[in-house]
């Protein structure tokens, strides 16, 4: 009997598989399409944030603050991964892995909470050459990065690079040339998940993968995941301690220079799990003074078994009305009727920095406060 429902379930996970490589030889170029949207509420997740004993002294807990469900009969509505919330939080920016720009309007309720989406728009990205992303090798977009010029950077996977544009739904302008550790990645999605714009100019990327670097960059020669800091035209590299099996997804920098890491493990007993974690801007600091220097962070909160939520890839934060950092967390579906497109608010409590003490975010010791963060727009 379990030999027949396991042979029936892989007779429909082929068929879908299938039937999706037939609809990716068939994508037609959207070009800023309005498509209706549906959007329920979420219920508050069975989740006590602030129970677990923090790794960091005084590090900060999550407080929820409201979360929506968005569907759309648009059959090319999904697959969302990398997120950007505008400063006002009135604006939202993601990413599809079909090589699609999505935007939309946030709504708020009269307690601040999250409460609807509207508005929604599709457009297919261009690539270098001005050309539509439509091949499967070519679309497959990750991760998003706003500069404080206004200008985009996403990751690719599968012909793995990072593209910049001059804003949304525009042409490109440029390209980054990738660490030279990229040239032998052996999977096709094992690229750069996680990005994040730093104050002082920087780029942060984050690979979906653990590696163990020789003995004379970490002593120890443990499995750590390997960050990579653009600036000024090369990477240097930054250490992340793993947290057990998750794997990085997405990344965000608050405006006092702290990171913000969105994390993920699969099983197809466990089904999703996702997890938080908080790197301090000091730490952040410590990692760019002494290298081989591993930083730990903090986990903020982990979402398994039935508080799983879904597989959750975009993060992005933002400064509040009242002077809180707002994050937000938008879950890809992989265009799958089992799996939900979630767009989740939280409120991130921790003990506020003055203006003007803040760390740079890849100014080695230096503390100033990047008012840029604060007025970037799209």
């Amino acid at each position: 009997m379990i030999i027949r429902a396991l042979f029936i379930i892989a007779v429909i996970a082929i068929s879908l598989l299938g039937y999706t490589a037939y609809m990716d030889r068939n994508l037609e170029v959207i070009e800023a399409a309005k498509i209706p949207l549906t959007i329920k509420a979420v219920p508050v997740p069975n989740q006590q944030f602030a129970i677990r004993e923090p790794e960091i002294k005084e590090a900060p807990s999550l407080y929820w603050r409201g979360g929506i469900k968005i569907s759309s009969p648009h059959k090319r509505f999904g697959g969302l991964s990398g997120l950007e919330v505008s400063p006002d939080g009135r604006s939202i920016l993601a990413i599809g892995d079909k090589g699609l720009w999505f935007t939309g309007r946030l709504n708020y309720a009269p307690n601040g909470n999250l409460l609807s989406l509207t508005n929604g728009l599709l457009s297919t990205m261009k690539g270098s050459q001005g050309q539509s992303l439509i091949r499967k090798k070519d679309r497959d977009s990750e991760s998003i990065a706003l500069a404080d010029n206004g200008a985009i950077f996403v990751s690719f996977e599968r012909d793995h690079r990072i593209l910049e544009y001059s804003a949304p739904l525009t042409t490109t302008i440029g390209a980054i040339p990738l660490p030279s550790e990229f040239t032998d990645i052996a999977s096709s999605n094992r690229g750069i998940e996680a990005l994040t714009w730093l104050a002082g100019d920087c780029l942060l990327a984050i690979p979906e993968r653990t590696t163990t670097p020789p003995a004379t960059t970490i002593p120890s020669q443990e499995s750590v995941i390997e960050a990579y800091l653009w600036h000024q035209g090369s990477w240097d590299k930054l250490y992340l301690k793993p947290n057990s099996n998750y794997l990085p997804t997405g990344l965000s920098s608050t405006a006092e220079g702290d990171l913000l890491l969105l994390e993920r493990e699969f099983s197809f007993w466990e089904g999703f799990k996702s997890s938080l974690r908080f790197f301090p801007a000091l730490e952040i600091q410590t990692a760019l003074s002494m290298p081989g220097y591993v930083m730990q962070g903090s986990v903020l909160a982990t979402f398994e078994g039935s508080q799983s939520i879904d597989n959750m890839e975009g993060i992005s934060s933002r400064i509040g009305p009242n002077g809180e950092t707002l994050i937000y967390l938008l879950s890809d579906d992989n265009l799958s009727f089992a799996q939900d497109t979630l767009l989740l608010m939280f409120e991130l409590q921790k003990q506020r920095k003055p203006a003007g003490q803040s760390t740079a975010g890849c100014s080695k010791n230096k503390t100033s406060y990047s008012a840029a963060l604060e007025t970037k727009a799209f």
